[in-house]
C-alpha cells in the first residue's frame, strides 16, 4: 500500500483531493500548519475516524518544512509527493509570493532529494498554473521563458519560477515529475459548490454589480475552466501510476468546447438576471483602466484579467490519463449555471454551511441534505419547502428535530443557491421543478411547506397524489397578496433599498412575528443578505406579482385525501384567514404569528411528528 505525502491539504483543491484519496485506502500524510484547522477539516469531510490519514505540523516557508525529527522520519518514507500548497491570492506582494511559492519549492525539492536518496521517490506531482511557460523539452530556452514573465504579477511569476525549479531538480535527481496545470478551478460538477471566490467569482461579483456591460477581450478570448472534483480525481489517478514518466498535464476543457468570453458573460447575466453585455473592450485597454485608481474604485483587481486568454493548450497527455481511468473533464452548461448561482449566494451570505447538512441537488434545485447515517430511518423522505422571504437555511432549526428521517431542504429556483428555471411564470416553474425532482425519486415523499411553500406543496400534491404520502401545510398562503406588489419594477426597487429596520417593521406589521424580540437574528441576517442579489430581487418581484393574481390559487381541496393533509395555523395572523373551503381538513391552531415555523421550530416539529409519526 502506497504512502503519499500531501501539502496544501486544507486548501480549496487539497480538501477535495484528501477526500478523494481517502477512498483509495492509501496511507496519507498531510502537512498542516494548524492541528485545530486539520481537525475541523476532518469533521467537515466526515473523515474523523479514517485511520489512513495522519497530519504532520510544519510550514512550507521553513527549511525541511519545519518538521520535527519524528515527523520528518515519517515523511521520508513517502513514495509519492503531491505538492498542492500555496494560497490562491493573485494580489500577493513580490516578497510574499516568493516566500510561499519559490522558497517553498526549494524546501520541497530538498525533502524530495532526502527521500530519493534513502529509498526511491516514485513520483513527485506538482500543481502549478496553466500559463506557465516552462516545459521539460525546452528548459534549454529557459532564459527566454523567464524574460516572458516580466509582465506577470508577482503571484504568477513566483508560481512559474517554482515550476522551473522543480523541473530542474527532478531532472538532476532523477525522479519522475508530473506538472499539473489546472485551469480556473470552479465548483463541484454535480452541485456547483465553490468555496473559492477568486477566479470565476471575481467575474460573477462584477456581473451582479452590473459592471459587465462590456466583455473583457471579446469573442476570441476565453476563460479555461475545470471542475474541482475532476481535478481531484485526476491527481488521485496520477498518484496511482505504477511507472510514471515526467510529463506536463493541462486540466482544461478544449477551447472549442468552452464558452468564449461573450458567451460566458452572457450566461452569467442570464443566471444573475441582469442586463446582457452590449459590447466588448480590448484586454490591454481594460488592464490599464483597472490598474488606475478606477480599478480600486470598482474593486476589480487588474491581475484578474490574467486568466483570460486567447491561446489553446495541448491536452493529449491529460486526455491519456483521463481515458485510462475513465475520468470526466467536461464543464456542462447546467454545471456552470449551478456554479454561478452558488458563487452569487456565497458573495451575498456570511453563513453558507451548516453542521450535519451537505449541499446536494434535488432535481434542478440545490438543496441541503442531512448527513444521516442512521439505518433505522422512519418514514419516507421529508422535503421542506420554504416561503418567499426564506430559504433552506431558515428551516434548519425546524428540520433538526427530524433526526431519524432523510431530510431535504431545497432552495426555490431563483432564490438561495438554486438557479432560476427561466420559465415565463415563476410559480409554474417552481411547481415543475419539484415535480421533476419527486418523479425521479424511488419512493413517495412527505411535503412540509411554509407560507408560499405550502401553496406549492398543495399544487404538487394535486399533480402527484400517488407520490405525496403526507402533506404538512404551515400557515398556507391560499389568498392573494396585496395589490401593492403588482408592479414588479417598483417591488424590485423597494427590495434593493430595504433596510434592516424597515424589514423588522414590515415583518411585525404583517403579523409574521408578534414582536421584534421574537425574530431570530439569523433570520434577519439571512433575508438582508439574500436581498443583496439582483437574481433574488428579480425572482421575488415576479413571484409577488403572481401572488396578487386570483388564478394563482386555483386548487381543489374538496378532492384531497383528508387523511394525508395536516394544517398548522398561527392564530396571531391578523391580515388573513384560512378560506372556508379548507376548514374541513385536519387542523391545529397555535398562538403564534405567520412565521411560527421560524420563531417556534420545536413546537412546530412536535405537532408534525405527532401527526406523521417521524
Amino acid at each position: 500500500m502506497a504512502h503519499l505525502f500531501v501539502t496544501g491539504g486544507t486548501g480549496f483543491i487539497g480538501q477535495r483531493l484528501i477526500q478523494t484519496l481517502a477512498q483509495t485506502k492509501q496511507h496519507i500524510t498531510v502537512l498542516v500548519r494548524s492541528l485545530n484547522r486539520y481537525e475541523q477539516l476532518l469533521d467537515k469531510l466526515n473523515l474523523q475516524h479514517n485511520e489512513y490519514i495522519k497530519p504532520v505540523c510544519g510550514d512550507l516557508t521553513r527549511p525541511l518544512l519545519g518538521l520535527n525529527e519524528e515527523d520528518l522520519a515519517r515523511v521520508k518514507t513517502a513514495e509519492v509527493i503531491i505538492h498542492a500548497g500555496g494560497p490562491m491570492d493573485i494580489r500577493l506582494s513580490d516578497e510574499q509570493a516568493k516566500q510561499v511559492f519559490l522558497q517553498a519549492s526549494q524546501h520541497m525539492a530538498d525533502i524530495a532529494s532526502l527521500i530519493h536518496a534513502e529509498t526511491t521517490l516514485r513520483h513527485f506531482i506538482h500543481l502549478v498554473g496553466f500559463k506557465s511557460p516552462f516545459r521539460n523539452e525546452d528548459l534549454s530556452q529557459k532564459e527566454q521563458a523567464i524574460a516572458s514573465l516580466n509582465h506577470e504579477p508577482p503571484y504568477e511569476q513566483a508560481k512559474f519560477l517554482a515550476d522551473l525549479h522543480m523541473r530542474e531538480q527532478s531532472a538532476k535527481q532523477g525522479y519522475p515529475l508530473s506538472v499539473v496545470h489546472p485551469g480556473v478551478v470552479i465548483g463541484d460538477s454535480a452541485t456547483g459548490e465553490t468555496e473559492q471566490l477568486g477566479g470565476l467569482g471575481l467575474l460573477v461579483d462584477a456581473a451582479r454589480r452590473k459592471l459587465m456591460a462590456l466583455v473583457p477581450g471579446g469573442e476570441k478570448y476565453w476563460l479555461p475552466l475545470f471542475h474541482l472534483d475532476h481535478a481531484a480525481a485526476f491527481i488521485a489517478a496520477l498518484a496511482q501510476e505504477k511507472h510514471p514518466i515526467s510529463q506536463t498535464y493541462y486540466l482544461l476543457q478544449a477551447k472549442e468546447d468552452s464558452p468564449n468570453m461573450k458567451q460566458l458573460i452572457t450566461t452569467m447575466a442570464e443566471e444573475l438576471r441582469v442586463a446582457k453585455p452590449i459590447g466588448s473592450l480590448p484586454l490591454g485597454f481594460l488592464s490599464k483602466a483597472l490598474g488606475s485608481p478606477l480599478g480600486s474604485k470598482l474593486g476589480i483587481p487588474q491581475e484578474s484579467l490574467g486568466f483570460v486568454v486567447d491561446d489553446s493548450y495541448s491536452l493529449d497527455s491529460a486526455r491519456h490519463i483521463q481515458q485510462k481511468y475513465a475520468l470526466d473533464y467536461r464543464v456542462t452548461p447546467s454545471a456552470l449555471r449551478h456554479t454561478i448561482t452558488d458563487l452569487d449566494f456565497r458573495l451575498s451570505h456570511s453563513v453558507t454551511a451548516h453542521k450535519g447538512y451537505r449541499q446536494s441537488k434535488l432535481g434542478n434545485m440545490t438543496a441541503l441534505h442531512n448527513n444521516n447515517n442512521n439505518n433505522n430511518n422512519s418514514g419516507n423522505p421529508i422535503i421542506f419547502i420554504p416561503g418567499t422571504f426564506s430559504g433552506a437555511d431558515c428551516l434548519i432549526p425546524l428540520a433538526n428535530h427530524f433526526q431519524n428521517a432523510h431530510v431535504w431542504l431545497p432552495d426555490l429556483p431563483g432564490l438561495g443557491r438554486s438557479p432560476y428555471h427561466h420559465k415565463s411564470q415563476v410559480m409554474d416553474g417552481h411547481v415543475e421543478s419539484f415535480i421533476e425532482a419527486i418523479e425521479a425519486m424511488d419512493t413517495p415523499v412527505t411535503l412540509i411547506g411554509h407560507s408560499y411553500g405550502a401553496l406549492l406543496a398543495a399544487k404538487i400534491m394535486e399533480r402527484l397524489p400517488d407520490r405525496v404520502e403526507a402533506l404538512g401545510l404551515l400557515q398556507p398562503v391560499f389568498h392573494p397578496a396585496p395589490s401593492m406588489y403588482k408592479q414588479r419594477w417598483l417591488t424590485e426597487m423597494a427590495l434593493s433599498r430595504m433596510s434592516e429596520a424597515a424589514l423588522v417593521k414590515s415583518l411585525i406589521k404583517q403579523s409574521c412575528f408578534e414582536s421584534e424580540a421574537q425574530i431570530p437574528a439569523e433570520y434577519i441576517r439571512y433575508v438582508q443578505e439574500e436581498l443583496r442579489s439582483p437574481r433574488v430581487r428579480k425572482t421575488l418581484a415576479g413571484l409577488l406579482r403572481e401572488l396578487t393574481l386570483p388564478q394563482s390559487f386555483q386548487l381543489s381541496p374538496s378532492q384531497w385525501d383528508e387523511k394525508k393533509v395536516f394544517i398548522l395555523w398561527g392564530e396571531q395572523e391578523r391580515n388573513y384567514e384560512l378560506p372556508d373551503r379548507y376548514r374541513h381538513l385536519q387542523m391545529e391552531l397555535l398562538p403564534y404569528g405567520h412565521h411560527f415555523p421560524i420563531s417556534h421550530p420545536e413546537q412546530t416539529a412536535q405537532l408534525l411528528q405527532q401527526r406523521f409519526g417521524y
